[in-house]
């Protein structure tokens, strides 16, 4: 999968340095995935949870971080929508964000 906004990520490793390791082996594993529906997140992913408008929703660090991405199915495209805390989660809508 191509990731969309994977500077994103980046930025937000720098400033959270305990999330480096996590988003690594993420986007390691996104990058080699092809996901051509929603089970196959799950198959790559079995702690994620699926959201409205293809969006999925990815613990980060046993939970303390969470990363919304929306997945275009069967375009090879992942778009990271949202990467924070877990408070910071609780304040949005990760079907609309």
């Amino acid at each position: 999968m191509i990731i969309i906004k994977l500077q994103l990520l980046h930025k937000f490793a720098i400033k959270h340095a305990d999330t480096r390791k996590s988003l690594a082996t993420w986007v390691k594993i996104t990058e080699m995935a092809s996901w051509n529906m929603k089970q196959d997140v799950l198959t790559s992913f079995p702690n994620a949870k699926i959201v409205a408008n293809n969006r999925a929703r990815f613990e980060i660090v046993h939970n303390k971080y969470r990363l919304i991405a929306e997945i275009y199915y069967g375009q090879n495209r992942v778009d990271v929508r949202f990467i924070g805390t877990h408070a910071e989660y609780d304040k949005i809508d990760p079907s609309t964000i």
